[in-house]
């Protein structure tokens, strides 16, 4: 593997070059008779509605079909109902994000012909909600609700807007506003509470539908609220909110239907989990739960020994994040492994040890534009996985096959398939067929959402080896991030056959691990690959240093950052620290490589304190190993972090470094030698990290050992070929979980040293 050091060290300027009739059901005790099963459907074939889709994903090099737009219409000749009723049949066909956008033109063309109509005007703007490209939306439907005050329906597809760019609040003051609580009218209260479900504030809703109806137990409001909670798939509580006035229901009435459909879920989800597991329980996740343990007892034989392994990345995109970067950078490698193992096999015929046959990058999506609350590209580093010939496919492309027309003979499995949760029921129907007809022997699954989407998906197509890669902490401790379905999903795949979980550091599996109750031997570390970086620089940035040095001539140390401008990192109190350390060490210089929001704020923030002339901001730049061969140490701030990538980047040049104890950043160093960890993440001590810095300065500058040291240990435990040959062996499963508990204490020993 001694090319692979090599082949990374320009991936930052790569990178950036990136292409772009039944029988009525009463209720009674616990639940009735349980259903027999569901007979597996016949596969037949699928019918899509409006296009028909490629049979299968076909890759980047070669084009892909298109649906075809229908046959531009006439304009209505009747007049607005006419406008309305042709809108109306296009939204409708607007079921699938390419079918909305295959009809937005269409849609467009239409709404000019009455552009100040309000039901052409919300018709639009459904549109164009469904095509997922939500720049400008906010705004026009806070300006059609402000031309339409008092209309609710307008209302709540504001609030839903506002829910989707995360506006929580305002979403809830518009509730406020527009349904505002009038306990003595229920047919208001029910109007805001199933607001408020819309919104998805969904204990404030359950807490007014409970109250309204234990004011005015009526059964329209009964109905209302279980039809609520069904939907929500709770179903147990939907039964004991139905279950007094089901015998008022007309036969065959909606209401009737919900009943029947709602005992008929609970019934069959009786048969898995006790009464009281059900109570409170989103029945799609329990689905999604039991559909998983149908695998516990696979048999996953090894793999054989000498054969190369085909492999799969999946990633959810291919955006400027640190795990997109690393997902990359081994794909790349994987891909040179591939052809310089065929070249041997072909020159030696039956010869054995080829580790690695295929290697394949799939990707959620790539190339959809920027999205108001996504504004970052997908597409970042797809020119470095084309350049090097690494086959990607995206599974948006791929046909939805729903699990009746897969290969799918168990009954009971196939029912739980169709109410799984809408993120793992994407994996279902479009990724399986696909894995099933390539056939890897290896899925590596980058991500929790990723995984949450992939791997149910990599079962059910018979991957012998499915990797979870965690790249940071768990979703329990980010919040923003987590989703109810995470939990139960580890925790059920934990007991399958062929599942190894993997993190990128330490400190990530022990969280991850007490988080999920699973035993720390459990994990398998593979350590982020960081290439050799060289310290040459562009003619602007040599030309940013020589006059920054000529401006700080007396400097006696050079503390200096290499991080986004953005929240989470903290460059405000960064420069905050840069004030208190000047106080300290008044002829130090500072620093700051990268970009971000809080570009303006920070320029503002060091001209307020007076430091602006001590302090250099560099903005982007492609020759991060320059900048970080003129620092004394670099610093990092960070809330939160996975593996740290720029403190690495650092100790392989030797470079010491002060951080908090943001995700694994500990891991990156020697504490109290090559660098220093703060006490805290939430609420660094800057004096402290003063300190810190002034100690590791004068050591660095009087021991030049200390340099040495650092690179050293970055380089066994960080280098592009440890991790592939980590990564290799987690393909071969060269140690099975079970007779490793002794590599934990083994990999902390290093680490520690």
């Amino acid at each position: 593997m001694a090319k692979a050091a090599k082949t990374g060290a320009n991936e930052n300027t790569r990178a950036a070059q990136a292409r772009p009739g039944r029988a009525r059901a009463r209720v009674s005790g616990d639940a009735p008779a349980p259903a027999k099963p569901r007979a597996a459907a016949k596969p037949k074939a699928a019918r899509p509605k409006v296009a028909k889709e490629p049979k299968a994903a076909l890759p980047l090099q070669r084009e892909q079909e298109q649906p075809q737009p229908p046959q531009s219409s006439e304009p209505p000749s009747a007049g607005l109902p006419a406008l309305h009723e042709e809108l109306a049949r296009l939204l409708a066909a607007c079921t699938t994000l390419s079918n909305a956008r295959m009809h937005l033109a269409e849609v467009e063309r239409l709404a000019a012909q009455a552009p100040d109509d309000k039901t052409v005007r919300i018709a639009l703007l459904q549109v164009k909600e469904r095509t997922g490209l939500s720049t400008g939306l906010l705004a026009q439907w806070a300006d059609l609700l402000r031309d339409c005050p008092d209309d609710l329906v307008v209302a709540r597809h504001y609030a839903t807007r506002l829910l989707k760019e995360r506006r929580v609040d305002e979403a809830m003051a518009l509730a406020d506003s527009h349904f505002p609580d009038q306990p003595d009218d229920p047919r208001k209260v029910l109007t805001r509470a199933e607001f408020l479900s819309d919104i998805k504030a969904h204990d404030a809703s359950d807490a007014l539908f409970r109250r309204v109806i234990a004011e005015h137990d009526r059964r329209d409001l009964r109905v209302a609220f279980a039809k609520r909670l069904a939907k929500r798939g709770m179903v147990a509580d939907a039964i004991q909110v139905i279950e007094p006035v089901a015998h008022e229901l007309a036969p065959e009435s909606k209401g009737e239907q919900l009943v029947a459909k709602i005992i008929d879920d609970y019934t069959f989800y009786r048969r898995f989990e006790s009464a009281a597991d059900l109570t409170g329980q989103d029945i799609k996740i329990v689905a999604m739960r039991q559909a998983i343990l149908r695998f516990r007892e696979r048999v996953v034989s090894p793999p054989p020994r000498g054969k190369p392994a085909s492999v799969a990345l999946v990633t959810g995109s291919l955006g400027p994040g640190g795990a997109e970067r690393q997902l990359t950078r081994l794909a790349v490698h994987l891909q040179r492994l591939a052809a310089e193992s065929a070249e041997v096999a072909e020159a030696c015929e039956n010869a054995a040890g080829r580790d690695v046959r295929a290697v394949e990058v799939l990707v959620k999506q790539h190339s959809d534009p920027a999205r108001v609350d996504r504004p970052q590209r997908l597409d970042f580093f797809l020119g470095m996985l084309l350049d090097a010939d690494v086959k990607v496919s995206e599974i948006n492309a791929m046909p939805a096959i729903s699990a009746a027309h897969q290969e799918i003979h168990d009954a009971d499995l196939l029912r739980m398939l169709g109410n799984l949760p809408p993120q793992v029921h994407y994996g279902v129907t479009r990724l399986a067929p696909y894995l099933r007809e390539r056939a890897f022997d290896v899925v590596s699954l980058w991500q929790d959402g990723t995984c949450l989407f992939g791997a149910l998906a990599a079962l059910l197509a018979g991957v012998p080896t499915i990797h979870l890669v965690f790249r940071g902490l768990p979703p329990n401790i980010r919040q923003e991030r987590n989703r109810p379905e995470y939990a139960v999903f580890y925790r059920a795949i934990a007991e399958v056959p062929g599942i190894e979980f993997v993190s990128n550091s330490m400190t990530g599996a022990r969280e991850y691990a007490q988080w999920l109750g699973l035993p720390l031997e459990r994990f398998r570390i593979l350590y982020n690959g960081v290439p050799e970086m060289n310290t040459l620089a562009s003619e602007q940035d040599e030309h940013k240093w020589t006059t920054f040095v000529e401006r700080t001539s007396d400097a006696t140390e050079t503390i200096g950052g290499v991080f986004r401008l953005e929240p989470d990192k903290r460059p405000l109190l960064w420069i905050k620290l840069a004030h208190r350390y000047l106080k300290r060490r008044p002829l130090a210089r500072f620093v700051i490589v990268g970009d971000g929001r809080f570009s303006e704020e920070a320029e503002a923030l060091a001209t307020e304190l007076g430091i602006a002339g001590r302090l250099l901001l560099v903005g982007l730049s492609s020759h991060v190993g320059f900048w970080y061969s003129k620092m004394d140490v670099k610093v990092l701030l960070s809330r939160h972090e996975g593996l740290p990538n720029v403190l690495i980047e650092a100790q392989l040049l030797g470079i010491c470094t002060v951080s908090t104890p943001a995700g694994g950043a500990g891991e990156c160093f020697i504490d109290g030698v090559t660098g220093h960890l703060l006490a805290c993440a939430e609420n660094p001590d800057l004096n402290d990290a003063c300190e810190k810095i002034e100690h590791l300065v004068l050591n660095a500058q009087a021991d030049s050992t200390v340099r040495e040291r650092a690179t050293q240990r970055a380089t066994e435990l960080f280098s592009v070929e440890a991790m592939l040959e980590t990564f290799m062996g987690l393909c071969r499963r060269d140690e099975p979980v079970d007779e490793s508990p002794r590599h934990v204490e083994q990999l902390e020993t290093l680490v520690m040293n």
